[in-house]
C-alpha cells in the first residue's frame, strides 16, 4: 500500500513539473481540380498529421500531401484538415497594435482590417464554439483578417509598412447556378480578390465556395455575388 502511494505521488509530481505540450494549430488545404496547392503556415512546422480527409481522392502522405518548413502541400485532389505544431516556441504575444479581434456573426463571412500591412497572422485565442481553421474559417490578406463559419477569435498579425492603396474599381458578378461550379473570366491575371456583395442565401466562403485562379473567379455550392479584383 505504501509503495503504491509512493508511485502515485511521484507520478503526480512528474506530471505537475512536466511542461505542457503546445496546442496544435489546424489548417485546411485543398487540391482543387487535382492541381497542386501550397498552404503556408507562416513559420517552421513539424509533427504534421491529417485529421479529417474531406475528398474522395485519397490523401497519402508523401504522395498526395506533405509539408516543408513553412507550409503544407496537397495534390491530385486531396483535401482535408491538418494539425501541425511549431518547430520553435510560439511567437510572443504581440502588442495591442498587433492584435485583431474578428467575429463571424450568424456564420457569415466578415473582414476585419488590421490597420497595417499584414505579412503573417496566427490565431491567439479562439472565442467561439465553432472551430477556427486557417484556410477554411479564417485567413488573412495584406490588409486584414477574414473569418466565416462562426469562427470568432483574437488574431496576432506581423508586418508593417504602408497600407495597400484604395480598392480597385474592377468588379465582376459571378453565380453558381443549380449549386454547380461556375467560372467567370475577367481577362487579366488576378493578384487578389474579395467579395463585396453576397447575393445568395448560400454562404460565399473564400477557398470553399469561391476563389480565384489565373484570369477569373470561380464559385460553387450556390454562392452568388459581386467580387472585386486586383490585376497583376
Amino acid at each position: 500500500m505504501i509503495q503504491l502511494r509512493t508511485i502515485v505521488i511521484a507520478a503526480f509530481v512528474l506530471l505537475c513539473g512536466a511542461p505542457l505540450a503546445a496546442s496544435a494549430e489546424r489548417l485546411f488545404c485543398e487540391s482543387r481540380d487535382y492541381h497542386r496547392n501550397y498552404c503556408p503556415t507562416g513559420g517552421p512546422i513539424g509533427n504534421v498529421r491529417l485529421v479529417v480527409q474531406q475528398s474522395q481522392a485519397p490523401c497519402i502522405q508523401g504522395r498526395t500531401w506533405g509539408y516543408d518548413g513553412n507550409g503544407i502541400w496537397v495534390t491530385q485532389g486531396c483535401s482535408g484538415e491538418f494539425d501541425y505544431r511549431w518547430n520553435r516556441p510560439p511567437p510572443p504575444m504581440p502588442g495591442p497594435g498587433s492584435r485583431v479581434d474578428c467575429d463571424s456573426r450568424n456564420y457569415q463571412q466578415q473582414f476585419c482590417p488590421a490597420g497595417r500591412r499584414v505579412t503573417r497572422a496566427w490565431l491567439v485565442e479562439q472565442r467561439s464554439q465553432a472551430a477556427c481553421i486557417q484556410g477554411r474559417t479564417w485567413g488573412y490578406q495584406q490588409d486584414g483578417i477574414w473569418v466565416s463559419g462562426g469562427c470568432s477569435g483574437r488574431f496576432a498579425v506581423e508586418g508593417g509598412g504602408p497600407l495597400p492603396g484604395p480598392p480597385p474599381i474592377n468588379r465582376i458578378s459571378c453565380e453558381s447556378r443549380d449549386y454547380r461550379q461556375g467560372f467567370c473570366p475577367v481577362g487579366p491575371r488576378i493578384a487578389r480578390a474579395w467579395i463585396v456583395d453576397q447575393r445568395s442565401q448560400a454562404p460565399c466562403v473564400q477557398g470553399q465556395t469561391w476563389g480565384f485562379q489565373g484570369n477569373g473567379i470561380w464559385v460553387d455550392q450556390g454562392c452568388s455575388g459581386v467580387f472585386a479584383f486586383e490585376p497583376r
